[in-house]
């Protein structure tokens, strides 16, 4: 039986493949626990030190699969299945303490949006994009969906995305900070490894340092950020990276970092 996620590992990354091509992997249970499983994998893998995620095929992910619900499931069970299933999933995407680069191969549609939205940085080309397809079928955003776009382009663009149903090219996201970099389609997934295999090289432990930083400031004011930050700097002095990182530079040699 062919895998939903398909998971490899080299020179220190991973790469997440979402591998439902015939459905535009669209998300079913499979892909929930695929993507569940190899997250895990990178969180206690040490020397895994970043991440990509992408789609087989066309799409990188159509959204919700809707054959997950049971024919005569009500309403109430269906918006428990996205609280059980949705909230853990997004949740492990934030608290892996190493970088997460989706590599946006095609259309990122519904709760596709919103993992393409949760991976720390973004690749696309003219091909890719963002739709917030949800309204199109008389939903609304779920998944996370919704948080995570309007932190990103703030409140009135975000509710004009997710209201008109129309996809966001791959050019106006990098316009609108959706992407990091747009490149040649042929080349999203090089430049994806790319750019992880340079991070995994970096002072991960830092990084990860840097990435729980921001989502808690996201939802903190500055004096409580600040403390928050000088807590988290207790592990950093201690690292074997800070010691690393300043003999490198007293040395004028290039540091060998080991991500703790």
């Amino acid at each position: 039986m062919k895998k939903a996620v398909l998971f490899e590992v080299n020179k220190g990354v991973a790469t997440i493949t979402l591998n439902r091509p015939d459905r535009y992997n669209a998300v079913n249970q499979d892909l929930v626990d695929g993507i569940s499983d190899s997250l895990k994998k990178c969180e206690q893998d040490d020397l895994i030190r970043a991440v990509v995620i992408t789609g087989a095929g066309r799409g990188f992910c159509a959204g919700a699969d809707l054959s997950v619900f049971a024919e005569n499931a009500t309403a109430e069970e269906r918006s428990q299945y996205i609280i059980d299933q949705y909230q853990p999933l997004m949740n492990q995407f934030f608290s892996l303490k190493k970088p997460i680069i989706g590599a946006i191969n095609g259309t990122a549609a519904g709760v596709g949006a919103a993992f393409a939205l949760a991976c720390d940085f973004r690749v696309m080309s003219n091909e890719s994009g963002i739709l917030y397809a949800f309204v199109n079928i008389g939903l609304g955003p779920d998944g996370g969906a919704s948080w995570l776009l309007a932190r990103q382009v703030g409140y009135s663009r975000a509710l004009e995305i997710a209201t008109s149903g129309t996809k966001v090219s791959g050019s106006e996201c990098l316009t609108l900070g959706l992407s990091n970099r747009l490149v040649p389609q042929d080349e999203l997934l090089t430049n994806a490894q790319q750019w992880a295999e340079a991070l995994a090289q970096r002072p991960t432990l830092a990084i990860g340092i840097a990435k729980e930083d921001m989502f808690f400031a996201m939802n903190h004011s500055l004096n409580d950020t600040i403390s928050f930050e000088a807590e988290q700097q207790v592990a950093a002095f201690k690292s074997h990276d800070l010691k690393e990182g300043v003999a490198a530079f007293l040395e004028k040699r290039t540091p060998n970092f080991l991500g703790k």
